[in-house]
Formats: C-alpha cells, structure tokens, sequence
C-alpha cells in the first residue's frame, strides 16, 4: 500500500462520537489511528453518513471538524479541515453590516 499522508499517524484505541446533520445526530466510533491533518474511524457497523462531520475526541480534549476521504466497510478515513482563524460572533458580524 502506498502511503499519501504528508504527516504520519500514531496508532490509537480511543473513544470518539460524531457529530452530522447540524448537531441532530450523533454515533459513537473508535479512533484507531490519529494524526495532526486525520484519523481512522471504525464504527459497530456500516453506516451511512456526509461527507463532512464533527469528531470529538473526549479524552484528549480534541474536537475536529472533518472530510471523509475513503470509506471501507465499517472504517472510514476523515481529513481534518482548517479551523476558520477569521470566526467573529454573531451579534459582532450584525453590527459590521449597519
């Protein structure tokens, strides 16, 4: 197998949960590999989900908001996307526009 990471992956057993469909539904998955820019998630079965999630990582404090790249059976592979720096409140962006 070809590796196309730019940066590696520590291998991992952690908890994690999702997080789709503007915060309604949310699925519990384990994180088997972890890195700066993605993580390996198995689930208990084959599911259906977008293309982009959130994934909380609990026990390390570690929320990401993530693309799903491949899918193989009840694995998925998610790369993490940016975190927006320029993000203001709502209340701030309202008053910009008067």
């Amino acid at each position: 197998m070809i590796e196309r990471r730019r940066n590696g992956r520590n291998r991992t057993f952690l908890g994690g949960a999702i997080t789709f469909n503007h915060g309604q539904q949310t699925l519990s998955c384990r994180v088997r590999n972890l890195g700066t820019e993605g993580a390996r998630l198995d689930f208990s079965g084959a599911v259906p989900l977008p293309e982009e999630l959130d994934l909380s990582i609990e026990s390390r404090r570690e929320h990401h908001r993530a693309r799903v790249v491949w899918r193989r059976g009840d694995s998925l592979g998610v790369a993490f996307l940016p975190r927006a720096a320029n993000l203001i409140d709502l209340a701030s962006a309202r008053r910009a526009r008067t």
